[in-house]
Parts: structure tokens; sequence; C-alpha cells
């Protein structure tokens, strides 16, 4: 079964919404929850506070339709508004849930060797994405470009590749998973 053809829809489904149509709703989520989804993912590894921030964006946006103005990123607006409720979902939480005292209070102090070795992690979890992304097919690139920095649906995707949309979205859902397993190696 294919899946809905997205392109163009954002500016008429805000145009929709803000006049109270909740099937607008449903396509603008249909459209972005699994970009939103993977943003909040990043932010944090608790997959339930992301699917309950994810659908209290959607409620939110029911809730201020009205007085939303102009949108000429979705996507980005969409984005911006998951992470504010994300952050006060975590500002929440019992920070002691987070860390235990002991490496709280250490990690108070600070001191200049972590920031080496922080700064050293980074620089080699950014070698190894790089080094995961340069050993990927054309055709994989292109679909994690397509979808992740386009915003292009896996049925454009199919179109302007010139595939079928069930091999573009099991080869974007295998070339995910390689990245994802790649980068859990690193964590390890």
């Amino acid at each position: 079964m294919a899946k809905a053809d997205f392109s163009n829809v954002a500016p008429e489904c805000w145009t929709r919404l803000k006049e109270g149509d909740p099937a607008a709703l449903g396509e603008l989520y249909d459209c972005y929850v699994d970009k939103l989804f993977l943003a909040a993912s990043a932010m944090t590894s608790d997959r339930e506070l992301v699917k309950d921030s994810l659908q209290e964006v959607f409620i939110e946006i029911w809730h201020y339709r009205e007085t939303i103005g102009h949108i000429q990123y979705p996507q980005a607006y969409l984005t911006k508004v998951l992470r504010s409720i994300l952050i006060k979902k975590l500002k929440k939480k019992d920070i002691s849930t987070w860390f235990p005292l002991e490496e709280t209070l250490a990690g108070l102090e600070g001191n200049r060797e972590d920031t080496i070795i922080s700064s050293d992690t980074d620089k080699e979890l950014k070698a190894r994405l790089s080094n995961a992304l340069a050993k990927l097919s054309v055709r994989q690139k292109l679909i994690l470009k397509f979808h992740f920095y386009e915003g292009l649906t896996y049925e454009q995707i199919a179109q302007r590749l010139n595939m079928k949309y069930q091999s573009v979205n099991n080869l974007a859902f295998r070339t995910i998973r390689h990245l994802r397993d790649i980068m859990m190696i690193f964590f390890l």
C-alpha cells in the first residue's frame, strides 16, 4: 500500500487546520511524525517521553490553530514546538533519576581532563558517523538526503529515483538500522 503524497500539502493543510478541519491535523501528523520522532530521539532515549511529547505537539497545534501565523517551514516549526515541550518535560523530571548524586557532584567540579575526554569522544563519534555514511551506496545516501534534509516522503523519493515505494521503504529502513548499529557499537 502506497503512502499518501504530501508534496505541497503543508501550505494547504495549515489553512484548513486554521479553519478547524481535523483531517488537516491528521495529514500534518502523517507527514511529519517520523521526522519529529527522530528529532526527539536525538534529545532523549526515553521513548515514552518522546511519544507523549509528539502527541502534545499536535494537541497544542490544534488548540492554538487560530493564533498560528503563516508557517513557511512546517517541519522546522513543529520541531521547535517539540523541542520546547521536551525541554519542559525533561526539566520537570526528578534530576536524581538522571544521575546518581556522587556523579552529579563530581561533574560539578568539571576538571580539564573531563573536558578533553568529552571533546575527543565527540570527534570520534563524528568520525564514525562520517565513515559509516561514506560506506553507504549512492541510493542509500540519496534516500537519506531526500527524506531527512529535503523532507520528501518515501513515495516522492520512489518517484524521483524511479523505484517502487516498498523498495525505497525497505532500503531506508535497512540503511537507518545499519547506521544505528554502527553508532551503537560506539556507545558500548
